[in-house]
Formats: C-alpha cells, sequence, structure tokens
C-alpha cells in the first residue's frame, strides 16, 4: 500500500516510454489542430481520425513492448 506521504524507503519510479509517447501524441494532435486553427485551415475528419488510431496503436505496442521487461 502507497504511504501517503511519497513512495516507501527505497522505491525507485521507473521510466515509462509509452507515457512519455502518448503525452507527446496528444501534445502533437494539440499542436497541429491549434496551429490550423490559427491559420484557419480545417483538418478533415477522414484524415484525423487514422492519424490518432496509429498513433495510439503504437503506444500501446510500445506499452506492451516495455512492460514484458519489468
Amino acid at each position: 500500500m502507497a504511504r501517503p506521504d511519497g513512495p516507501a524507503p527505497g522505491h525507485r519510479h521507473r521510466f515509462d516510454p509509452a507515457a512519455l509517447l502518448a503525452g507527446l501524441l496528444f501534445l502533437s494532435a494539440a499542436g497541429v489542430f491549434g496551429g490550423a486553427a490559427l491559420a484557419g485551415h480545417e483538418i478533415p475528419v477522414v484524415l484525423a481520425a487514422p492519424t490518432l488510431l496509429i498513433g495510439f496503436a503504437v503506444v500501446g505496442f510500445v506499452r506492451a513492448a516495455t512492460r514484458s521487461r519489468r
């Protein structure tokens, strides 16, 4: 059980590349949509939806690949 004041003594947090990749995916999607909105362009859903789904698939693959090494 986790202590309310932090992790147990001697417990290290491991680097999670899937969380970093998911964060970068969302930040890049927000940047693309924000930049397109500022420029007055519209991104078609036909292009955006498959791109995000492919990104989620890559994040899931990285998560599965790195989880097996723990």
